[in-house]
């Protein structure tokens, strides 16, 4: 009996000890060893200048522990003073039996806030650093942008399109605990490792100029909204993306969710005028018309089936050129009956209408083409003139967009490379073209084009040193079934300079009122966007044609650094109820701005960190190269810039960066600076 008692007692310690033993290893680390995931940084957005235009910073967030809260009352009277919460509120969640290991008291709190925290030294209480994401320039490029939601998750724009690249890798992070949960001495398992980095093609300056025109043509025409599309005609990048109303992506969730809608890709619309081109365009490359053909208008009007159409002028003989320079429905509807149901057809599908562009962007939706079998007995005079068919933005500009490259339907882009946390090369945008017509017959096209400025409805498009061509459209919107007589949508799309266009820009006002044509409302949005954007290109105007004629404040937009010290951009202020004083909000995060000029330091041998915090300090922007230590900057130290101005620094590792390290310095992290700031731009709680 006393052997046996004694074989099973080995028989058991060799199955705790042998046989479990990783089991109760497991155990005893889960009772003494706390883990949490580490967010890795978000990766950096960057225009085509390599400015940021989306960024992170770290602020603090409030958390407590409450069973390790000796006075709840006294604790909940002194957080509810400085975080302004409702104590009540407060009290409830601190004295909750189901939340007293942990919870979060307030997230994202400011600067103020967390030195008052920290003076206070209660237990229980303490401080997580966060990342918060951040738009230097606010409402800039807002709906290609998008923003990033309290989880940390990409909600609209490049933010949702490109969340998994830009989240990076959580790392790990282990903590001792005792037995009472205390956790004492902890470890990084595993790095958090930063997302990857996007280089978008916009033009930070030419996006400014579309936003702010397009803004001021939306304003003067009293209209519901508007959208502006500037595309580089060669290879389908979209260099400015603008619509009205925007809103600021730091604080995005203060606005109505409507607003983070991108109209360019998500909203369709009956084309109207700016659609004959396409009906032209097929036309001429099936070889049913040729340029110089008189075709009889009839005096401006057609019957298809039982219906008449009119055109708003009663026009005889008209060249094909003429059709499109006049905007004549008859002329278009006749071209689209020769085509016949079946090549119309097929031409808008090889225009792209009916599919998507596949642009880079979130929401985009296919449009409205109904196969031609479908079709009624008006639809093919309709259809020639822009209407019974939904288009987007993005669609059509992409469409007229082939006229202007020589015959090439372009896939357009936004991102032109994606980068790692060390710069290098992870993916590259290539250009996918198809093509749709014959060189000869985007050259005619672009030609009646031209006229539509010189001699048509155009008029007020033409620029001062450029050739432009373009096409008008005012379409009447459909309102409970029913077309409406007082609801327009109002475009103007053209390309520039001629002969050999860079640009192709489209222009829509929705529902202006008063003057309603699109050459009325759209064009002169459309030319002043032109002219700014290829002065800024440094596009050569034409010497045969008149120089451009600037005005002091278009030349001042026009300078180097235009944006960062021009910024038309009012800094976020708080309204004091009942009066008419405005604020600085001063649980802001801010970057400090003003008139007054300031001294710029000496960053050699520092890691970028902390001369982008030394930069907030004085109140000066950082534009960073490289990462390691600053081994380069352009202005010197010592020099006196106005506050808000942008200092050029050059990070380096290794031999070269050796010589400037000073004794004591932290290195770099090798990560992409969080923060960039633009003068005047608070950053939100």
């Amino acid at each position: 009996m006393i052997t046996l008692w004694s074989c099973a007692i080995v028989a058991r310690l060799v199955q705790l000890q042998v046989l479990k033993h990783q089991d109760f290893v497991r155990l005893a680390l889960k009772g003494q060893i706390a883990t949490r995931s580490v967010l890795a940084p978000r990766g950096v957005i960057y225009e085509s200048h390599m400015d940021e235009i989306a960024t992170s910073t770290t602020v603090s967030t409030v958390v407590a522990e409450p069973r390790r809260i000796r006075d709840i009352r006294a604790a909940v009277h002194k957080l509810a003073a400085i975080l302004e919460l409702d104590p009540e509120e407060l009290d409830a969640r601190l004295t909750d039996p189901a939340r007293q290991i942990f919870q979060v008291v307030k997230r994202r709190i400011s600067p103020r806030a967390e030195a008052k925290i920290l003076e206070l030294g209660m237990e229980g209480v303490y401080l997580l650093e966060e990342s918060m994401r951040v738009y230097p320039n606010r409402e800039l490029a807002s709906h290609v942008l998008g923003f990033v939601n309290m989880n940390g998750d990409g909600g609209a724009g490049l933010e949702l399109q490109y969340d998994k690249d830009l989240k990076g890798t959580p790392g790990v992070v282990s903590c001792d605990i005792d037995a009472r949960g205390r956790s004492f001495k902890g470890k990084v398992e595993k790095p958090p490792v930063q997302g990857h980095s996007l280089v978008v093609s916009l033009d930070k300056s030419i996006q400014y100029v579309a936003m702010k025109e397009l803004a001021a043509g939306v304003e003067k025409a009293r209209a519901a909204a508007g959208t502006a599309i500037v595309m580089e005609s060669d290879t389908g990048r979209i260099l400015a993306l603008a619509n009205y109303p925007d809103f600021n992506s730091n604080s995005y969730n203060e606005f109505p969710a409507d607003l983070w809608r991108n109209r360019a890709v998500s909203d369709i619309f009956e084309p109207g005028s700016t659609f004959k081109v396409v009906v032209a365009t097929a036309a001429l490359e099936a070889g049913l018309t040729r340029p110089n053909e008189l075709i009889d208008c009839q005096m401006g009007s057609i019957t298809i089936g039982k219906h008449v159409f009119h055109d708003h002028k009663s026009y005889g003989l008209l060249t094909f050129s003429q059709i499109l320079e006049n905007s004549s429905n008859v002329g278009a509807a006749k071209l689209g009956m020769r085509l016949g149901e079946q090549r119309l057809y097929q031409a808008l599908r090889s225009f792209g209408f009916g599919s998507r562009t596949a642009i880079d962007l979130p929401g985009e939706i296919i449009g409205l083409v109904r196969d031609w079998h479908q079709w009624s007995g008006l639809s093919i005079g309709a259809i020639s003139f822009g209407q019974e068919i939904g288009v987007t933005s993005m669609q059509i500009c992409t469409a007229i967009n082939a006229i202007a490259n020589g015959g090439y339907r372009v896939r357009p882009t936004i991102v032109d490379r994606i980068i790692d946390e060390r710069g290098d090369l992870v993916k590259v945008t290539t250009t996918e073209k198809t093509p749709i017509m014959r060189p000869a017959t985007a050259a005619a096209i672009r030609y009646a084009f031209e006229g539509v400025v010189l001699r048509g409805t155009g008029g007020k498009a033409a620029l001062e040193g450029y050739r432009v061509a373009g096409k008008t459209g005012t379409a009447q919107k459909i309102v409970n079934g029913r077309y409406s007589n007082t609801k327009y949508m109002a475009s103007f799309i053209g390309f520039v300079p001629l002969p050999a266009p860079r640009l192709t820009i489209l222009v829509q006002i929705d529902e202006p009122k008063g003057a309603i044509y699109g050459g009325d409302v759209s064009a002169p949005v459309f030319q002043r966007i032109a002219q700014q954007a290829l002065l800024i290109l440094h596009v050569p105007p034409d010497q045969s044609m008149p120089l451009p004629k600037l005005s002091p404040a278009l030349a001042a937009d026009l300078s180097e650094d235009f944006l960062p010290n021009a910024t038309p951009i009012v800094p976020s202020m708080a309204l004091n109820t009942g009066s008419t004083e405005l604020k600085a909000d001063e649980d802001a995060i801010m970057v400090r701005v003003g008139t007054e000029t300031v001294e710029v330091p000496d960053f050699h041998g520092m890691p970028k960190r902390k001369v982008l915090d030394r930069c907030m300090d004085v109140g000066i922007q950082l534009q960073a190269t490289g990462s390691g230590v600053a081994i380069f900057q352009v202005p010197p130290p010592g020099t006196k810039i106005p506050a808000g101005d942008a200092c050029q620094v050059t990070f380096a590792r290794g031999p070269a960066a050796s010589r400037y390290a000073a004794p004591g310095r932290d290195g770099d992290s090798g990560a992409i600076a969080q923060h960039s700031g633009a003068p005047g731009v608070p950053f939100h709680k």
